[in-house]
């Protein structure tokens, strides 16, 4: 004890009978002041440690990406940190399921396109289109043309779609569309739909282009049955998978003798375009000559038949139709 006391008075004892009461009280104080700071780290270690322990215990590593099933059920910043290591990684937690925050909802979308674009997909459009339209892929005798007299007169349109379609890649230089359009059919009374049906016989015919309903204006002044009967040709048309149709509506007929025609056409036009328009099964593209033929007179030697250079040009805006839906590329 006087030891203590002979060294600068650094620790007296309680006992020392030397020692001032007040000093003495505040070394004590400093004594408990110290041990309870020293417990006091010691406690908030021991809870640091003790959190450790409980965040590793709940499956969510820094380095693993999450659980082998590739379950994460953490908070939300740990989700989110696992939902990126899985959209970076190689698509392994893109299975898995995330009971967490939105934020994690955002991470699996994201997670869920980079699984679509690493499994070589199409890339798919709001529409429902694929994203790429794939040349060469289609054989002839899987389209079919069918119509009347605008096509069949001189079957120039069908030619000038089909060297298109060539230089394009889209048809192999050896091969043919299948052209059963005939002068005088109607869509009624089943001329124009058994020419869909003979083409049909070897159950290939994917996409079909077509015209129709001008002979039952100018032969029968009878809109209404051709559009019923172009109905009916749809449904069947469904019923055999065939993917996609062009219909190419006619140009305005030239000269006063076809005024009776133009009249009936006027009225066929929009209820036929409404038909087409509202199809998915097959769908239909709609396409409206008259901004083709309009001041062209040339394209015309009667009125209403094509001459060569109205076939190109029908032709020609036939395939650009062609290529923009991806109709048989």
């Amino acid at each position: 004890m006087d030891e203590l006391s002979t060294q600068g008075n650094e620790w007296l004892s309680p006992l020392e009978p030397s020692a001032p009461s007040g000093h003495w009280r505040n070394k004590m104080r400093s004594t408990r002041s110290y041990v309870a700071t020293k417990l006091s780290v010691l406690g908030l270690l021991s809870i640091g440690i003790w959190a450790c322990g409980e965040a590793n215990d709940g499956g969510t590593s820094s380095t693993g990406g999450g659980g082998p099933d590739g379950t994460t059920t953490s908070s939300a910043e740990t989700t989110v940190g696992t939902g990126d290591m899985a959209t970076s990684g190689a698509g392994g937690a893109a299975a898995g399921s995330t009971a967490s925050s939105s934020s994690s909802s955002s991470s699996n979308a994201s997670t869920a396109e980079a699984s679509s674009s690493a499994s070589g997909g199409e890339t798919v459009g709001t529409g429902g289109e694929p994203g790429e339209c794939v040349k060469g892929q289609t054989k002839g005798n899987q389209v079919a043309v069918i119509g009347e007299s605008f096509i069949a007169a001189t079957h120039g349109i069908t030619q000038q779609i089909e060297k298109q379609a060539k230089a394009n890649g889209s048809l192999p230089q050896n091969d043919r569309y299948i052209d059963n359009s005939v002068s005088g059919t109607t869509l009624a009374n089943d001329q124009i739909p058994s020419q869909y049906r003979k083409a049909a016989e070897n159950g290939m015919i994917k996409y079909v282009l077509m015209d129709g309903g001008g002979n039952d204006c100018l032969l029968r002044g009878d809109g209404d049955a051709a559009l019923a009967a172009a109905e009916s040709l749809f449904e069947t048309m469904e019923k055999d998978n065939v993917e996609k149709v062009v219909y190419f509506f006619y140009p305005d007929p030239i000269g006063n003798q076809f005024a009776s025609l133009k009249t009936c056409l006027d009225t066929l036009r929009p209820k036929m375009k409404a038909l087409c328009d509202g199809l998915t099964a097959p769908k239909c593209y709609w396409l409206d000559l008259r901004p083709t033929w309009n001041g062209h007179n040339e394209y015309t030697q009667d009125g209403i038949h094509p001459t060569s250079a109205g076939s190109i040009a029908t032709g020609d805006a036939i395939w650009e139709v062609m290529k923009t839906s991806c109709v048989a590329q």
